[in-house]
């Protein structure tokens, strides 16, 4: 890269003209800065200009060299945006690595019971067209692993808080965990597409439901909980089961 010299001046500069002039510089861009003086300093920076190189005597001291150095790194600005993981798709997740999850985080429900609720997500997902990955992750969510203790009790086999409003409310109830699991599927599919479900509707809320204004997971925000960060949990969720290893935890 070539390098050009610039003779600024052999008067002394006021500061506030070179203060000015190093604003001036990093504003425009990405910079590397050395001045040799004492002490020395260093300031990093980026930009799309030539490497530059200035001479010049700082109030009196001995002459001190400004240069600044062009990047050739392109870095992609950070935008954030919606979540890509679509609700109305194949899931990717085995049954083993979900139930294997599940009982990782709740040892209190064995793992038996965990590969036979991860096998029916995967089996009423499948019917229905809907991601079994985002709503096992959903569930996980909701239930806090099967823990449940919060409104909802566990033989009402409400998987995601349908019809539970908070102040005590219970929601729903279903007859076995099957229902269950059917009528959670059934109301992501509500938001997800316009698509009537395959099985005879036993989610009672699936009518109040803006049917298509969720196709994605974060896309849940404000509709399916108030809660701002609701689409990020599930997500963030997603992301800890596509990177467990269940294979340690056999």
């Amino acid at each position: 890269m070539k390098k050009v010299n610039y003779i600024i001046s052999k008067a002394r500069i006021n500061r506030g003209i070179l203060l000015a002039f190093i604003m001036l510089l990093m504003s425009s861009g990405s910079y590397t800065f050395s001045v040799s003086t004492i002490p020395e300093v260093e300031f990093t920076n980026t930009s799309s200009l030539l490497m530059e190189s200035y001479s010049a005597n700082l109030f009196g001291l001995k002459p001190f060299d400004l240069r600044y150095i062009k990047k050739e790194t392109n870095i992609p600005k950070v935008i954030k945006t919606k979540s890509s993981v679509k609700i109305a798709q194949d899931g990717r997740f085995s049954i083993d690595v979900m139930a294997y999850y599940l009982h990782n985080n709740n040892p209190q429900i064995s793992l038996i019971k965990s590969k036979e609720i991860a096998r029916i997500y995967y089996e009423e997902s499948k019917i229905e067209g809907i991601n079994h990955d985002v709503a096992f992750s959903q569930m996980c969510l909701e239930t806090g692993f099967l823990n449940f203790g919060g409104d909802v009790q566990p033989h009402q086999n409400n998987f995601c808080g349908l019809g539970v409003t908070g102040n005590g409310v219970k929601g729903l109830s279903f007859e076995d965990e099957r229902k269950g699991i059917r009528a959670h599927i059934q109301h992501l599919k509500a938001y997800a597409t316009t698509k009537a479900p395959k099985n005879k509707i036993i989610d009672s809320r699936f009518k109040f439901v803006k049917r298509g204004s969720a196709k994605h997971v974060d896309d849940l925000t404000g509709k399916w909980a108030s809660d701002k960060n609701y689409g990020n949990k599930i997500t963030n969720i997603l992301n800890r089961i596509e990177n467990y290893n269940y294979n340690s935890a056999k």
